[in-house]
């Protein structure tokens, strides 16, 4: 009895920064799948520069800067 007074405030601790951090990577992951698939509208000539911009926040005004951002994206295998 003593040992599962000590271990299952333990266990519910590890189970509890698990489940944390699954849901905070998961979160980002979906961000960065937004923004590739906004850079990927835009290379297609889907959306124009300034909704592109828009969607993504950036603080830039040139499509020069906006292709220096997205050429990350331009690569990176679909993760779906």
């Amino acid at each position: 009895m003593k040992y599962l007074v000590f271990y299952l405030p333990l266990l519910t601790f590890i189970w509890g920064c698990t489940n944390t951090s699954i849901k905070t990577d998961t979160q980002s992951i979906s961000e960065t799948q937004r923004q590739r698939e906004v850079c990927l509208d835009w290379y297609g000539y889907r959306i124009d520069t300034e909704k592109a911009i828009n969607d993504l926040n950036l603080k830039i005004e040139t499509e020069s800067e906006l292709m220096t951002y997205c050429d990350f994206f331009k690569n990176v295998a679909d993760t779906k």
